[in-house]
């Protein structure tokens, strides 16, 4: 029997772990399921567009031009290897349109692809698959809205666009009912997608990796150089006795209070670093998310906004809050993850019935 095909419309472009990994984690879970699953190649030009003034916006890009370079290397040579992509590259929706990419199923998500508050990916109509085929179906896995309410002047809109969708799922119990307050009932809250694939999934990654440990270690990955991490993190090697690693895709970062700096390494590194440490320090949901999966030790710094918000919830269902670091004061690095495990094992087999639920789905 010919496999039916599918394609996904994501936020994979983006130099940075989470959004190469949640791709590479829903697509490997579409093909393990039986599809002939790729991913679109959607990289529009406003992903490299910026709000500040010309001089700014000059001064920057120059400084950020080694990460750029490197950052492409690594995260490029990652998706051309692991994730398998349409042939052509779309700039913008009618680009899409002009030549859809055939498919039985297109899906939207992960990420923020539905935030029109602070990123365009909510306004630009090929999130919302309006380009797919009449006779195809469209379903949507973990989409985030990542905002407090949608905006008046866009409600009509998205209730439009999402009611067009054959199955829907949010990634945030929050958007959920955003979704629903739009008179759309049939709508569910599903697992980030690197939680789709358990230890075992991830571990073929590992074994890709390059970095080899030699000695005990702390990873640390933080956004906007939050020094508070790093100053919790030297305190607490030196309890533990051991090294500080840092990563992050920021060449600045090199000045940081660490004993070794991990700059634009590949995302198998990335998974590496954190599946070998002896603890994890961060204020990042996928530096939590993949601590959470290896069952390491993880002390979470907060961030403002929706990002810190769903990393709380996502805590609160693991009935791991107490992990939240709230002063300078060392928590202990012994962490129970009984229930958590149970949890996200019943989450996973729920998250991937509702993808098997949804297409023409025959194994076991």
């Amino acid at each position: 029997m010919k496999k039916q095909k599918s394609y996904t419309i994501t936020c994979h472009r983006p130099l940075n772990y989470g959004a190469v990994l949640q791709t590479y984690a829903l697509n490997t879970t579409l093909i393990e399921i039986g599809l002939d699953a790729k991913v679109i190649d959607y990289n529009p030009s406003y992903y490299t567009k910026s709000n500040k003034s010309f001089f700014i916006r000059i001064i920057r890009e120059v400084f950020r031009l080694p990460d750029w370079i490197y950052g492409k290397l690594k995260f490029g040579k990652f998706i051309s290897k692991y994730i398998p992509i349409s042939e052509k590259q779309y700039k913008n929706l009618d680009d899409l349109n002009r030549n859809v990419p055939k498919a039985d199923y297109y899906f939207a998500g992960s990420d923020q692809i539905w935030n029109c508050e602070e990123l365009m990916n909510g306004k630009d109509d090929a999130f919302f698959l309006t380009f797919a085929p009449k006779e195809s179906k469209k379903i949507s896995y973990a989409a985030s809205l990542a905002m407090s309410k949608i905006p008046d002047d866009q409600v009509e809109r998205y209730k439009r666009l999402i009611c067009d969708f054959d199955a829907v799922s949010i990634r945030e119990k929050d958007g959920v009912k955003l979704v629903k307050d739009l008179g759309i009932e049939n709508v569910i809250n599903v697992l980030d997608p690197v939680f789709l694939l358990d230890t075992h999934g991830w571990d073929y990654l590992v074994s890709l990796s390059d970095f080899i440990p030699k000695e005990k270690y702390l990873l640390v990955y933080g956004f906007k150089r939050q020094k508070n991490l790093y100053k919790y993190a030297r305190k607490l090697s030196q309890k533990l006795d051991v090294k500080v690693y840092a990563i992050n895709t920021n060449i600045e970062d090199y000045f940081l209070d660490t004993d070794r700096y991990f700059w634009n390494a590949s995302p198998e590194t990335f998974v590496k670093l954190i599946k070998n440490s002896e603890a994890v320090v961060t204020n990042s949901f996928h530096g939590l998310s993949f601590s959470i999966i290896f069952n390491k030790p993880f002390h979470l710094f907060s961030r403002k906004g929706k990002a810190n918000s769903r990393m709380l919830n996502l805590l609160s269902d693991l009935k791991l809050s107490n992990r939240v670091i709230s002063s300078e004061k060392l928590v202990s690095n012994e962490v129970d993850f009984s229930q958590a495990n149970e949890f996200i094992s019943l989450r996973r087999k729920y998250s991937i019935e509702f993808i098997k639920n949804n297409i023409n789905y025959y194994g076991n």
